[in-house]
């Protein structure tokens, strides 16, 4: 395929006619919105005028198209169809005919700037034909929108065709700048110069391919958004062109390999890969500029497609190499299908993520770092490590925001080694080169990373653990739990200093197995038996409120381990439990003695569960999990007579026990649809549910 460089003038004179197809969209670059308003802008104003005065060549990229003879049985004349170009082609259009209006030599050029047409619609063609040949002298160039709808020979309902409207709007942005308006006679000459070439770009002749709807629709696949990216190619040429042969690289890349990297990435029933490139084009910005930015600068960058900030990003050659290789990349990363993140993302699911805008700091992180392991070239059967072990730092670190993105990432980098990563964590000598994550992660990926090493055999097993949706890569309490009986012994285990072997690797296993049990339907069977432990802290407030943090509860992992180690089904675990506990109560002379919330509730969940036979949500109504306490009223009894321990508001006598959310509102008194059954007067309820759940635990 040959490529030459043209000039609008040229590629006139080249052909019998430049014909601008139906399928073909409206003329964008005149569209009388925001977004479009701030590109013309930039496109027109600073750029395409700014070099004209200044008599500055540029170069406005590729333009395609297939050739065509005009008549079957004329096969001499020839008409070019532009398939990607259009915009370019009408705005150069426009612009030499202003210049000859300006200049007032109209005359001299309207018979070549004739042969640009939009054949196939009648109102563009007829205004574009009527512009050269209807058009006298103008009184003010700046109002030449004005005049050219006050003129006689102007239609009205031209104004309904977006295309003329656009090439209105556009006359007018050209007429009002100032610098071309007052700039100095003999810019049309300059813009007909054949040797200068002043305002140029690369032509390719697609005929040889032949004009299929295929072909079109491909090379035509940024269209809806084609305005940003044709301002984009010509700014970001700019930017780059200190490289000729990354320029050329770019070039070429962005119209075909590009595209079909991201064809399969763009909108359901879109022909246009525009969204997702810009996408794609900002994300890679983005964690560019982070990764050489200032840590907790007083202020960063936002918009990631200004061409200030794509300019000091793409200055830098390496930055560029790299962008290049980014793009290339998305090609190779359906190879990588296995889940790296929770509920089951694998690199496609979080580019798809990322090209749709998701912000998900662990996802980017993730993408960001594999294009970086990638670039480098590290052995990529290390690659699945390395993400797990980064993906574990960035979850699990509390402050991730972006003022701390350039340690972050500077600090991941540092993982990046023709090791395995685990490898270089169990020979890591300096903490702080993962300094700005959390210290116990830190810890706790560097002790993963010996036992890894030390009992291969259980790596993938451990792997499940770390990817469980509750630990998310922070499974140090599990990792505890087979050297802890109960609760307080937690406190006191330091991670580092555990002795794994072989049946405490098992032990861990089956842990983790009756883990997966209880964890079912977030926890619903056996939520109302964790009422007793340290999951709920009773406040000083009168409340009693869960730790939000209770999936990885030690707790809940006492229980699992309590659990598996009875080999019992998770039914008959839960009914010895229950029975234990209140067994152990009947050691008291009366049950309403009993001044431990905790126990009260407890003993109060047994019965609703034992001895009414309800359900967990008929005690934690409306999926209410902490408590508060309010005086009786009218209607409401408390089974319990000597109140409260540790609460200042009923040390002595029993309250009413209500369910909140997040917020318990003492001065709104009790409400019915939070209280528990038991404690509501009426209805059909056993009597002395004390000595019936007494019977239900002496059975066998």
């Amino acid at each position: 395929m040959m490529n030459n460089k043209y000039t609008f003038w040229e590629l006139c004179n080249s052909y019998d006619k430049i014909e601008i197809p139906i399928i073909q969209r409206d003329y964008a670059q005149g569209r009388d919105t925001a977004d479009v308003q701030k590109l013309r802008d930039k496109f027109i104003n600073d750029y395409l005028i700014e070099a004209i005065v200044n008599d500055q060549n540029i170069e406005l990229d590729f333009v395609y198209g297939s050739i065509m003879p005009e008549k079957k049985d004329d096969p001499k004349k020839k008409i070019f169809i532009p398939l990607d170009g259009q915009q370019r082609l009408t705005t150069l259009f426009l612009l030499y005919f202003l210049v000859g209006v300006k200049e007032k030599r109209l005359d001299e050029v309207k018979e070549t700037l004739s042969r640009f047409t939009y054949e196939t619609r009648p109102s563009a063609h007829d205004f574009c034909k009527a512009l050269l040949f209807k058009m006298h002298d103008i009184s003010i160039l700046s109002e030449i929108k004005s005049e050219i709808e006050d003129s006689v020979w102007f239609n009205v309902e031209w104004e309904n065709d977006p295309t003329v409207s656009g090439m209105l709007i556009m006359l007018d942005t050209l007429a009002k700048n100032e610098k071309l308006s007052k700039s100095k006679s003999g810019l049309l000459d300059r813009l007909i110069n054949q040797e200068n070439k002043f305002i140029s770009f690369y032509f390719t002749d697609l005929d040889q391919f032949g004009l299929t709807e295929n072909l079109y629709i491909r090379m035509n696949a940024r269209g809806k958004m084609l305005t940003d990216f044709e301002n984009f190619k010509s700014e970001f040429s700019k930017i780059i062109r200190y490289n000729h042969s990354l320029l050329e690289d770019i070039k070429n890349k962005i119209e075909y390999q590009w595209v079909d990297n991201l064809w399969d990435y763009r909108t359901s029933g879109s022909y246009t890969i525009d969204s997702p490139f810009m996408a794609f084009l900002s994300f890679v910005t983005e964690m560019l500029y982070f990764k050489d930015a200032e840590f907790r600068a007083k202020s960063y960058e936002y918009n990631f497609l200004d061409f200030k900030v794509l300019k000091d990003i793409y200055s830098i050659e390496e930055n560029l190499k790299f962008l290049i290789f980014a793009f290339d990349f998305i090609k190779d990363v359906k190879d990588y299908n296995e889940a790296v993140l929770w509920e089951g993302e694998s690199l496609v699911s979080i580019l798809k993520g990322i090209l749709i805008g998701r912000r998900d700091t662990n996802q980017l992180f993730v993408f960001f770092l594999t294009i970086i392991y990638c670039y480098n070239e590290k052995p990529l059967e290390h690659l699945g490590d390395f993400i797990r072990v980064a993906r574990n730092l960035i979850e699990n670190t509390d402050d991730n925001s972006r003022r701390e993105w350039p340690r972050l990432i500077s600090s991941l980098q540092n993982l990046i080694s023709d090791k395995n990563v685990y490898h270089l964590l169990s020979e890591l000598k300096d903490e702080n080169l993962l300094i700005g994550f959390k210290i116990e992660q830190r810890k706790e990926e560097i002790f993963k990373s010996n036992l890894y090493l030390s009992f291969p055999s259980f790596q993938k097993d451990i792997f499940k653990i770390e990817d469980n949706k509750n630990f998310k890569g922070n499974i140090s309490n599990i990792l505890k739990s087979p050297f802890a009986t109960n609760e307080k012994k937690y406190m006191g285990i330091d991670l580092s200093e555990l002795k794994y072997n072989e049946n405490k690797l098992n032990a861990l296993i089956s842990i983790f197995n009756g883990y997966g049990e209880l964890s079912q339907n977030d926890f619903d069977p056996i939520w109302g038996n964790l009422l007793i432990t340290g999951v709920y802290e009773q406040t000083n407030d009168s409340r009693l409120m869960y730790d939000l943090d209770y999936a990885k509860h030690p707790s809940i992992l006492i229980l699992a381990k309590n659990y598996a180690l009875s080999k019992l089904k998770l039914k008959d675990y839960i009914i010895k439990i229950q029975k234990e506990f209140i067994n152990k109560q009947m050691e008291y002379d009366d049950f309403s003695s009993t001044r431990s919330v905790k126990e009260q509730l407890y003993i109060y969940y047994i019965i609703n569960e034992r001895v009414y036979e309800k359900r967990f949500d008929s005690f934690f109504k409306n999926g209410y999990l902490n408590f508060g306490w309010l005086s009786k009223e009218t209607g409401y009894k408390s089974f319990f007579v000597k109140g409260v321990e540790r609460c200042q508001y009923f040390p002595s006598y029993n309250p009413i026990f209500q369910l909140y959310n997040k917020q318990f509102r003492y001065n709104l008194g009790i409400n019915e649809n939070n209280t528990l059954d038991i404690e509501i007067i009426g209805g059909n309820k056993k009597r002395d549910p004390f000595k019936l759940v007494i019977k239900w635990a002496s059975q066998n």
